[in-house]
C-alpha cells in the first residue's frame, strides 16, 4: 500500500479546557505516527459538537452515541480508512460497525486483547466506581474475563486526570504496583484514554521500582490495531455487523 492510511480518532465528547492536555497529546501522537511510518499514516482528531464533556457512566454513553455515529458515518464518506473511538468504554462501537464498512476500533477491545496476548493475566486501572461494572461487562463480552487479575479504581474523574499530572501518575503507579504484587497481574491496562499523556511517566516510575511489565495505553493500542487491519485489508464482518434495515426512524 503506497497511499496514506487516514485514521480518524473520534473523541466522543464535547471539547472543554479539561481536555486540552489530551488534545495536545493526540496532536503529538499524530506527528509521531507520521515520523514512525515515513508519512504513511495520517491521524486526524474530531470531538463532538453535541453531548457531554466526558463519559463516565451508561447515561453519558447513551447521550453521546448518536453524535459518535454521525462522526463515524462522515469519516467513511470523507474517505478515511479507519475510525478509532477514543474512549475506554467503547461507546457506540457495535452500532458504528453496523453503520460503515471501514474498520471501527474500540480502545477497550484493542487494549485488552493486546494485554491477553502479552501476558497470561492483566489488571485494569479504572477511574471511577460508576465505570467498574461497565468495564467488567465489556471484558466479559470480549471473552477475556479469565485473563483479568483485578480492576483497581483510583477515584479520579476524566477531566481531573491531568490537573495534577505528577499526583495522578503516582496514584496510577501505586495501583499498578498493587496489581502486580498482590493480585498477580503480569501486565497493566490503563482504563481511560484520558490517561494517554501520562503513560511514559507511569512506565518510568514502575521501572524505577524494578517492575518490568507491559503497560498498555488504550488509545495507542486501538490506533496501531487500526493500522494493522488496514494494511491487511481487513474490517469487521458484515455478516455479524449487518447494515441497519431501512425503516422509519424519527430522530427529531
Amino acid at each position: 500500500m503506497t497511499e496514506k492510511i487516514r485514521i480518524l480518532v473520534v473523541l466522543p465528547v464535547v471539547y472543554t479546557e479539561g481536555l486540552k492536555g489530551a488534545l495536545e497529546d493526540r496532536r503529538k501522537l499524530a506527528k509521531e505516527m507520521d515520523q514512525q511510518t515515513g508519512g504513511l499514516v495520517k491521524l486526524d482528531v474530531a470531538s463532538l459538537n453535541k453531548g457531554t464533556a466526558s463519559i463516565e457512566d451508561a447515561y453519558d454513553e447513551a447521550i453521546n452515541t448518536p453524535y459518535i455515529l454521525e462522526k463515524v458515518k462522515k469519516a467513511e464518506e470523507e474517505g478515511y480508512n479507519a475510525v478509532v473511538i477514543d474512549c475506554f468504554g467503547d461507546p457506540g462501537l457495535d452500532a458504528a460497525r453496523e453503520l460503515v464498512s471501514i474498520p471501527v476500533l474500540g480502545a477497550n477491545e484493542a487494549s485488552c486483547h493486546l494485554a491477553a496476548q502479552l501476558a497470561p493475566r492483566f489488571s485494569i486501572i479504572n477511574i471511577l466506581p460508576e465505570t467498574e461494572h461497565l468495564i467488567r461487562s465489556l471484558v466479559t463480552k470480549y471473552g477475556l474475563l479469565q485473563y483479568l487479575a483485578s480492576m483497581i479504581t483510583i477515584n479520579i474523574p476524566v477531566l481531573a486526570l491531568e490537573k495534577d499530572p505528577e499526583k495522578t501518575i503516582a496514584t496510577i503507579t501505586q495501583a499498578a504496583e498493587k496489581a502486580v504484587k498482590e493480585d498477580g497481574a503480569y501486565a497493566i491496562v490503563l482504563g481511560c484514554t484520558g490517561m494517554s499523556s501520562l503513560i511514559e511517566g507511569v512506565k518510568s516510575q514502575l521501572e524505577a521500582k524494578g517492575i518490568k511489565i507491559p503497560v498498555i495505553e488504550p488509545l495507542r493500542a486501538a490506533i496501531y490495531t487500526a493500522i494493522a487491519w488496514t494494511l491487511m485489508g481487513a474490517s469487521q464482518s458484515k455478516e455479524a455487523y449487518r447494515p441497519p434495515r431501512p425503516k422509519l426512524r424519527k430522530l427529531s
